[in-house]
């Protein structure tokens, strides 16, 4: 039986008195690549701020590696790239190798020095990323889909077992999409990263995931994406069977 990374249990939660989340139920497997699909306004980003412990659920359970969130206390297993992260104000002063090296700090400690082995993880994550060559390029003189990779390898830098992920491919343009999401695939299959990724993608991610979720306040599990995927019940959403590679 594979490990729970997570494992949600009649989550619900409610802001200002109107129902966000109800009835959340969610096991996400090591080596998942998990796919979160649904209309603005579904609670998608909610509901991974529960997971990083960043909000309080009004009921229900959250477990981390079997553990209860209210006692998790090694959030550098975990890394995150936040909905606007690529909007970066372009004349803040940080390389890129600066930037990623915060990943470390959420390891270590901010008042601790790197040492030899962080540099090197901090080389490796800019090299899985392809981001190695760049390093000394400051953040915003970078592309869209750089500052991306680069985002992406500050979560690595933490060396995460899960990476969780919220609309990272806003505001690029398609064929750095294209380039992202394969460089997700290689993540999750090379490296054993288990991800989670809310997106609107749906044409793209369906043939990425391992597995898919439907959300609208309430999560509709059981859309494969190794199965025909019709007519999902969400208000404001039809997702329509792709035959990949036809």
């Amino acid at each position: 039986m594979a490990e729970r990374i997570i494992e949600i249990v009649n989550l619900n939660f409610d802001h200002d008195g109107i129902s966000v989340l109800e009835d959340i139920n969610l096991v996400i497997e090591r080596g998942d690549f998990l796919g979160i699909i649904g209309p603005n306004g579904s609670g998608k980003t909610t509901l991974l701020k529960i997971m990083l412990g960043l909000i309080k659920p009004k009921g229900g359970t959250v477990e981390l590696f079997g553990v209860n969130i209210h006692h998790f206390k090694d959030w550098f297993r975990i890394g995150y790239v936040a909905q606007h992260a690529i909007n970066f104000d372009m004349n803040f002063p940080l390389s890129v190798f600066e930037v990623v090296s915060m990943g470390r700090f959420s390891k270590k400690g901010l008042l601790r020095k790197l040492d030899k082995k962080d540099l090197q993880i901090i080389e490796d994550a800019l090299e899985i990323v392809g981001m190695k060559g760049y390093k000394n390029k400051m953040i915003g003189e970078l592309s869209g889909g750089e500052k991306q990779r680069v985002f992406i390898a500050r979560a690595l830098a933490s060396e995460p077992e899960l990476l969780i992920l919220d609309e990272p491919t806003a505001g690029v343009d398609i064929r750095v999409q294209k380039e992202f999401y394969d460089f997700l695939e290689r993540l999750n299959k090379e490296r054993k990263i288990t991800l989670v990724l809310v997106t609107h993608d749906i044409g793209t991610v369906t043939s990425r995931v391992g597995k898919l979720v439907c959300m609208n306040k309430r999560l509709f599990p059981g859309c494969y994406a190794d199965e025909s995927l019709i007519d999902v019940p969400i208000e404001g959403m039809k997702l329509i069977h792709h035959l990949h590679g036809e």
